[in-house]
C-alpha cells in the first residue's frame, strides 16, 4: 500500500509548473464522499504553498512538498443527503466544489455486461423517464491502459437524471437504485469497465508476475510502447498494417458475382459462421459469398437491413446487385457488419445477397461465430439467412503471421488496472461490483486462482481485506441444452466462480442462470442483475440481516438406493418449482453416461432418480451453456448449476 501511495503522490508531480492549487478530476462538483472513513483530499500546488480544505464544519491544512504535491485528511463523516460545498484554498486561488453528498462509494468493474448502459436494457424508455435520483451519482472512468501504475484520475461525476442515466452502467445503476431510496444513503458508483476485457487486464502486474500460471505482461512489448492507449494503438496498428494482406481492389470481372443473374452453381459451399481457414480455405485474401432469402410482397421496395453479425476483417455487401456499403475492422475484433438497405432494392420473393470478405491476417470470414443469427430484415419480417453459402476465392496469398502478436487493448495483462483502477486506490470505498468472465470462460482452471488473486490484490491496495466483493455469475447463453451429457463451456466457468464464493470471505454472487438470452451475450435484463447484487449489500452493509441473498447452491449428494438426495445451501424456507415438473437434473452410474432425471422436493433437499439408472453415482443440475432449469428457493432466486462427477 505504501508503494502505491508513494506512486500516487509522485504521479501528481507530472506538471512542470505549479501556478496554484489544483485537484484531480475525482474531486469535483456532484461527487460522493465515502461515509464513516477518513477522507483524504489531495492535489498539487506550487512547492511550499499552504493549502486549506474546508468541508462540513471541518478544516484541514497542509503544505505542498518540493514536488508540488499536498494532501490533507478530514475526519470521518456520517451519511448526509444535504448538498454541501467544499473549499480548497491556496495562496492566490480558491476552488469551490458544489453539491457534494456523503454516502457509500462502490467501484463497478468488468467487461461489456458491466459497461452495458441503461438505454440498452429492457423497458429502457420507462426506466430512463423514472431515473431521477439526486442521491445517486456516477463517476465514469475513461477508457485507458498503461504499462505502469498511473495516478491521474480520468473521468467525471454525473448526478442521476433521465438524461445522464442513459449512459450509466445498467447493472450498477439498478444496484444503486435498490439501495439509495430505501436506505436514504447517497450512492456513488465509480464505473471502470471495458467491453471484452479479460480478468488479467484488471490485475496488478506484480501479482501476475508472482505466479507463472497467470497471463504475463507481454514480453514482446517495451513499456514505452504502451504508456497510454493512444501510443499503444499506434504501435499495434503499425505492426498490423505492416503484415496484413493488402487488398488490391475488386477485379472488374468479379463485379458480376454480385448480380442476381450470375450463375454460381459451380461454386463450392461453406457453412457459416466460421473462419474460412477452419473450413479449408487456407489463404489471406478476398472471398465472395452468395446466398438468397425470400421476402413477402409487402417488403418490395421498402427499406430494410442486412445483419451479418461479426465479420473479420473487411466486407463489401450487396443486395440484388446493389452495393450497400463497406466496413473495416481496423485491427479490432468483434465488429458487427450490419448494413442499411435503402428503399427500392428489396423485392418480393428471392433476394440475392453477396458479400465480399477480405481476410487480412489470421482467422477471418463470418467470424468470430456468434449465436445472433445472420438476417435479412424488413419491418416486422426477419428472415434467417441460410447456414450454407456459395463461395469463391477472388485473390489471395499464403497465410502469414504478424511480426508480433499484439492483442487489443482489453487483452493486455495489467493494462486496465494501471490506468483505470490504480488512480483511485486512495479513495475510500464501501465495496466492489464485478461482472466479467466471458473473455476468460475458456480458461477455467486458471480463473480458479486468478479471480481470487484479483480480489485480494484490490483489497490489499485499499488497505482493507474485508471490503465486500459482489460479482455476477455468467447467465444462460447459446443454444438450449439438448443432451444431459453436455461438457465444459460456461457451466465450467460458473463452477469456477462458485469456488470463489465458497473460498474467499466477504464475497457475494448473483446467479443469473434464468435471465440470459440464447442469442445475445449482453442480456437486456439488467434490472434483476442489479437487484441480486444488491441483496448481498442489503444484508451485509445496510443492516437487513434477514434478507435472502442467493439462490440454492449445491451442498451435498447422498446415494439412497436407486436415488440421490441432494442438499443445498441458501434454501432458506425451502425449495420450490413453479412448474409441474422440475427440470435440469441428470444422473449417471459409474460409466458417467448421464440421462435426464426425475426430481422431487423434500423440504430443503431434492430427491433425484431415473428408472434406467438403478445404481446412481453422479448427479448434475443445469450443467450446460443454456440449460432448461427451474429450481428456486423460497425467495424465488434460481438455483445454481453443479456437478458431482468432477
Amino acid at each position: 500500500m505504501k508503494l502505491f501511495s508513494t506512486l500516487l503522490l509522485l504521479g501528481l508531480s507530472a506538471a512542470t509548473v505549479r501556478s496554484d492549487v489544483k485537484l484531480p478530476a475525482f474531486f469535483a462538483d456532484d461527487m460522493v464522499i465515502q461515509r464513516n472513513k477518513p477522507i483524504p483530499i489531495y492535489g498539487t500546488a506550487k512547492p511550499g504553498t499552504t493549502v486549506t480544505v474546508a468541508f462540513a464544519d471541518q478544516t484541514a491544512t497542509g503544505v505542498s512538498d518540493q514536488t508540488g504535491n499536498w494532501k490533507v485528511t478530514l475526519a470521518p463523516l456520517p451519511v448526509s443527503n444535504e448538498p454541501r460545498e467544499m473549499t480548497v484554498t491556496g495562496k492566490a486561488k480558491q476552488l469551490v466544489l458544489k453539491n457534494i453528498l456523503v454516502g457509500d462509494i462502490w467501484l463497478a468493474s468488468g467487461q461489456s455486461n458491466m459497461a452495458m448502459q441503461v438505454h440498452e436494457v429492457f423497458n429502457a424508455k420507462q426506466e430512463l423517464e423514472d431515473a431521477n435520483y439526486p442521491n445517486i451519482r456516477f463517476f465514469q472512468v475513461k477508457l485507458g491502459i498503461s504499462s505502469t501504475p498511473q495516478t491521474k484520475a480520468n473521468g467525471s461525476w454525473k448526478t442521476c437524471t433521465p438524461t445522464n442515466a442513459r449512459n450509466f452502467s445498467a447493472a450498477a445503476y439498478f444496484f444503486a437504485r435498490e439501495i439509495a431510496p430505501k436506505f436514504n444513503v447517497p450512492i456513488g458508483i465509480i464505473n471502470s469497465s471495458v467491453g471484452s476485457s479479460a480478468a488479467e487486464s484488471w490485475v496488478p502486474m506484480d501479482v501476475l508476475r508472482a505466479n507463472p500460471d497467470f497471463p504475463q505482461p507481454l514480453p514482446q512489448l517495451k513499456p514505452e510502447e504502451y504508456p497510454d492507449l493512444k501510443t499503444y494503438n499506434e504501435v499495434r496498428m503499425k505492426n498490423y498494417n505492416d503484415g496484413i494482406y493488402k487488398d488490391p481492389g475488386i477485379k472488374p470481372e468479379c463485379l458480376e458475382w454480385a448480380k442476381p443473374e450470375f450463375d454460381d452453381s459451380a461454386w463450392k459451399t461453406m457453412e457459416v459462421p466460421a473462419s474460412i481457414k477452419q473450413r479449408g480455405v487456407n489463404i489471406d485474401g478476398a472471398v465472395w459469398f452468395r446466398a438468397t432469402a425470400d421476402l413477402p410482397e409487402e417488403c418490395a421496395g421498402k427499406q430494410g437491413s442486412l445483419n451479418l453479425s461479426f465479420v473479420q476483417q473487411r466486407s463489401i455487401a450487396y443486395v440484388n446487385g446493389i452495393e450497400l456499403g463497406r466496413k473495416s475492422n481496423d485491427g479490432r475484433d468483434w465488429v458487427p457488419h450490419n448494413y442499411t438497405i435503402p428503399k427500392g432494392i428489396l423485392k418480393e420473393g428471392a433476394n440475392t445477397i453477396a458479400v465480399r470478405i477480405t481476410v487480412e491476417i489470421g482467422h477471418g470470414g463470418f467470424y468470430p461465430p456468434y449465436p445472433r443469427p445472420l438476417t435479412l430484415a424488413c419491418g416486422k419480417h426477419h428472415v434467417l439467412l441460410p447456414k450454407a453459402w456459395k463461395y469463391q476465392v477472388e485473390a489471395g496469398r499464403k497465410p502469414q503471421n504478424l511480426e508480433r502478436e499484439l492483442p487489443n487493448c482489453y487483452g493486455l495483462p495489467g493494462g486496465h488496472f494501471n490506468d483505470m483502477i490504480n488512480p483511485y486506490i486512495q479513495s475510500p470505498l464501501t465495496g466492489f461490483l464485478w461482472y466479467q468472465g466471458e473473455s476468460n470462460a475458456g480458461r477455467c482452471a486458471q480463473h480458479d486462482k486468478l479471480f481470487p488473486a484479483l480480489i485480494n490484490s484490490w483489497r490489499k491496495l485499499w488497505d482493507d481485506d474485508t471490503l465486500p466483493f459482489y460479482f455476477v455469475q455468467l447467465p444462460n447463453y447459446q443454444n438450449r441444452q439438448a443432451s444431459p451429457n453436455e461438457h465444459g463451456g460456461w457451466a465450467l466457468f460458473r463452477e469456477s466462480q462458485e469456488k470463489t464464493l465458497a473460498n474467499v470471505l466477504n464475497t457475494g454472487m448473483a446467479i443469473t442462470i434464468d435471465i440470459g438470452e440464447h442469442n445475445n451475450v449482453h442480456p437486456r435484463n439488467k434490472q434483476d442483475v442489479g437487484k441480486r447484487l444488491a441483496l448481498w449489500a442489503i444484508r451485509d452493509i445496510y443492516g437487513d440481516k434477514n434478507t435472502p441473498t442467493c439462490g440454492p447452491i449445491f451442498k451435498s449428494a447422498t446415494v439412497e438406493g436407486n436415488k440421490i438426495r441432494v442438499g443445498f445451501n441458501y434454501a432458506y424456507e425451502g425449495l420450490k418449482c413453479d412448474d409441474d415438473q422440475i427440470k435440469g437434473f441428470a444422473i449417471a452410474g459409474e460409466d458417467r453416461k448421464f440421462v435426464w432425471a426425475n426430481a422431487k422436493i423434500d423440504g430443503q433437499e431434492i430427491i433425484v432418480w431415473a428408472d434406467e439408472i438403478q445404481q446412481p453415482k453422479f448427479v448434475r443440475y443445469a450443467w450446460a451453456n443454456n440449460p432448461e432449469c427451474n429450481l428456486k428457493n423460497s425467495a424465488n432466486l434460481p438455483a445454481g448449476s453443479f456437478r458431482t462427477d468432477k
